[in-house]
């Protein structure tokens, strides 16, 4: 088991992403926010002293973050949200902060950008 030099962040969908979600299909199946919160998109960030700094750095990346969220949902960008600032990012989404990540694989990490245009 290896410690990582990395922070994770547990990035949860609100009702209000919830709500909005079900306006843009009119067949999307019923689900509940305790669903929709049981599998969420962990994020790893650098490490920070506070989780204010996290919260911080999140808010500051919010673009991608919140594209790739809604891109994940296959919904044409003509139905996402007219203002996809800051502001809406925090009521769509909450966090929650986790300073010890662990990686109990003894291999390395592969990675590969998740849109060419990200890294």
């Amino acid at each position: 088991m290896y410690f990582v030099d990395r922070s994770a962040v547990v990035l949860k969908p609100t009702q209000v992403f919830l709500d909005w979600l079900f306006t843009t299909d009119e067949d999307m199946p019923e689900i509940t926010l305790a669903q929709l919160q049981s599998n969420c998109t962990t994020l790893l960030v650098p490490e920070f002293d506070t989780p204010e700094e996290v919260v911080g750095y999140v808010g500051e990346h919010f673009q991608p973050i919140f594209e790739a969220e809604l891109a994940g949902w296959e919904i044409e960008k003509a139905k996402w949200p007219k203002d996809l600032n800051v502001e809406t990012f925090w009521t769509f989404f909450s966090i929650d902060v986790n300073d010890m990540v662990l990686d109990m694989v003894d291999a390395d990490i592969q990675v590969s950008p998740l849109f060419d245009n990200m890294m």
